[in-house]
């Protein structure tokens, strides 16, 4: 009887550990698949359908797509999308500065550490109320200022969209202030600590450090930033709007994922809703992409 092979008997062990990989990553690729993939591609179908959410699909070809262009209250809602997403930059600089100031642990560095993550506690929906109480035309705000005597500058905040946008911003900067905040310090964590000691050494200021020294070693970490607050600011700013004017006054500060709940489960536009999430998709995917190069100088 032959003996196997040396190199075989080694080869087996090997390919029986080759399927353990695929085995563990299998329950989060059959998550994706289900909770993303198949949406995703669900959407896709129906962008082409007129379909009210429980009958059987027509499809219509273009037709939501030649509406979607011709419609007023998207283009009001994606003019609103972009005015939030003027937050982008201020995310992206304003929590690099403190999460430098607290690296290299200035005056009070604990009290800010503990902090600046208080907003990151409360969900978005306790935020939108709270910011919704606060900016009230009885409010503490207006009270606040009452108080001070500057009366004529009491207003209900929410009531005139020259008011409610910037409102609704600031509150989304500082709602999301802490994560980006923790991003930097964790990727501050990663850089070798002799880069910036060599820098002062050889004379560079602190900001000298953190412009050519820690920016370029958190140029990944700015990607994720970058790319998370936008999608926040086109795609995560239904809860804000729904609990603080509810899309009020009027269309001003509808958002085009506000738009797209009211035509699906409001008006039972299925089909046309889907298109608006389609493109919505392409939008950001494009910004996104727009972003990584500019950040990048177009290498990657």
């Amino acid at each position: 009887m032959t003996r196997p092979s040396l190199s075989i008997a080694r080869s087996s062990p090997r390919r029986a550990e080759a399927w353990w990989g695929p085995l563990y990553a299998l329950p989060a690729v059959l998550t994706v698949v289900v909770f993303i993939g198949y949406p995703a591609v669900s959407i896709a179908y129906h962008a082409f359908t007129r379909w009210n959410g429980y009958s059987e699909p027509t499809w219509i070809g273009l037709t939501n797509f030649q509406y979607l262009l011709q419609d007023p209250q998207f283009f009001t809602a994606l003019r609103n999308n972009f005015l939030f997403a003027v937050s982008v930059p201020i995310q992206l600089t304003v929590p690099l500065v403190l999460a430098f100031l607290i690296n290299e642990r200035i005056a009070g560095w604990r009290f800010y550490r503990w902090t600046y993550f208080i907003p990151a506690v409360y969900s978005t929906v306790v935020v939108g109320l709270l910011a919704k109480i606060i900016l009230n035309v009885n409010g503490p705000l207006n009270e606040g200022l009452n108080s001070l005597g500057l009366q004529g500058f009491a207003q209900d905040w929410l009531l005139r969209p020259q008011t409610s946008i910037p409102a609704i911003l600031l509150i989304v900067v500082w709602a999301n202030f802490g994560y980006n905040v923790v991003m930097y310090l964790a990727g501050m964590s990663g850089i070798e600590p002799d880069l910036p000691d060599a820098a002062k050494i050889d004379g560079a200021g602190r900001w000298q450090v953190l412009r050519y020294v820690y920016v370029p070693g958190l140029r990944r970490v700015m990607e994720i930033v970058l790319i998370t607050n936008t999608i926040t600011a086109f795609a995560y700013m239904f809860t804000y709007i729904y609990t603080i004017t509810n899309g009020g006054p009027g269309f001003d500060t509808y958002v085009t994922e506000f738009l797209i709940y009211n035509n699906a489960f409001t008006f039972q536009r299925m089909g046309y809703a889907s298109a608006m999430g389609f493109g919505l998709t392409l939008i950001i995917s494009g910004l996104g992409y727009f972003y990584i190069r500019a950040l990048t100088g177009g290498k990657e």
